[in-house]
């Protein structure tokens, strides 16, 4: 299933999609092509090899607060996660919510909804997948909490911004 995620990336915005199809793992940024990328080993903290193409390289990571310096090569980057006023999204990107309430990030179909009211969640948990462009993206729970209403069910059309799930961001009762 495909994920979304808002990147900046050495100071420009970037759209990253990972899929994990068939054993491999496709990345595309913003409009390119799918790259096939294999993980081929985790070494040390912070180094990890991988594959594009059959070639092996190298990267080093290191945080830095909210950020990442990874290195490859001769080639230094820095890379975060675009946050909007420091609420998360979860994996699919558009305008950012309020505690308590997750809305479309984008017009589509729902295909699956995984929550019902009362599940309490771990902040990243899918709470359901949309299909736009005939692509399937996951929506994310961004803080932990309980569910208090589902307002859409599998098959029903939404537009970019419909109230989709509400939650207690300080997780009910626990």
């Amino acid at each position: 299933m495909a994920k979304r995620h808002r990147l900046v990336v050495g100071g420009e915005e970037r759209t990253v999609v990972l899929d994990d199809a068939a054993g491999e793992t496709l990345v595309t940024i913003d409009d390119g092509d799918p790259i096939a990328i294999e993980l081929a080993d985790a070494e040390l903290p912070g180094f990890v090899s991988f594959r594009v193409g059959g070639v092996v390289r190298r990267a080093y990571v290191t945080r830095d607060g909210a950020s990442f310096d990874v290195t490859v090569g001769s080639r230094r980057f820095q890379v975060q996660q675009v946050t909007g006023s420091g609420r998360g999204r979860g994996v699919v990107g558009g305008a950012e919510d309020a505690p308590g309430v997750i809305s479309s990030p984008l017009a589509g179909v729902v295909v699956e909804v995984r929550v019902a009211p009362g599940d309490v969640l771990e902040a990243g948990t899918t709470v359901l997948v949309l299909e736009a462009m005939k692509m399937q993206n996951e929506v994310q729970i961004p803080l932990d909490g309980t569910v208090t209403a589902v307002h859409v069910e599998a098959r029903e059309s939404v537009e970019q911004g419909q109230l989709l799930i509400e939650y207690d961001p300080d997780g009910g009762d626990e």
